[in-house]
C-alpha cells in the first residue's frame, strides 16, 4: 500500500514557512550613543562592556507568544547590568533567531559600552 501525504498537511507546512519568513527581517544597526546631555558625556567614566537581550518565542515558527522583542527592552537590559549607568555608547543592534522543533526564539541583541 502506497502512503500519501495529505495535501492539507503539506499546505499547512508551506503556510507556516511562508509566515515565518515575514517575521525574519533581520537587521543590524549602529548608534554612537544613547541620549545623554553634553555635560553627562563630558564627565562620564567607562564601566564596562554590556549586552542586553529582548526575546520572543514563536510557536510553530510563526505564532508569537508573550510580548514581542523590542530594541527598547534590549537597551534597558544592557543599561541595567551596571548600577547607575547614565548612558551606553558604541551601540550595535542585531537580531538572532534560534530554531528548535517546533518553535523558534527571536532575540534583539544590543552590545555596547556602559558609562556612568
Amino acid at each position: 500500500m502506497k502512503e500519501r501525504t495529505s495535501p492539507r498537511l503539506a499546505g499547512l507546512a508551506l503556510a507556516c514557512l511562508a509566515i515565518s519568513g515575514c517575521s525574519m527581517g533581520l537587521h543590524g544597526s549602529f548608534s554612537p550613543h544613547s541620549w545623554a546631555s553634553p555635560a553627562q558625556r563630558a564627565s562620564s567614566n567607562f564601566v564596562g562592556d554590556v549586552e542586553g537581550r529582548s526575546c520572543q518565542t514563536r510557536a510553530l515558527y510563526a505564532l508569537g507568544m508573550g510580548e514581542p522583542a523590542t530594541t527598547d527592552e534590549a537597551i534597558k537590559d544592557a543599561k541595567s547590568q551596571y548600577p547607575d549607568t547614565v548612558f551606553i555608547a558604541d551601540i550595535s543592534i542585531d537580531d538572532e533567531v534560534s530554531w528548535y522543533f517546533p518553535y523558534s526564539v527571536q532575540c534583539i541583541v544590543v552590545r555596547a559600552r556602559a558609562y556612568r
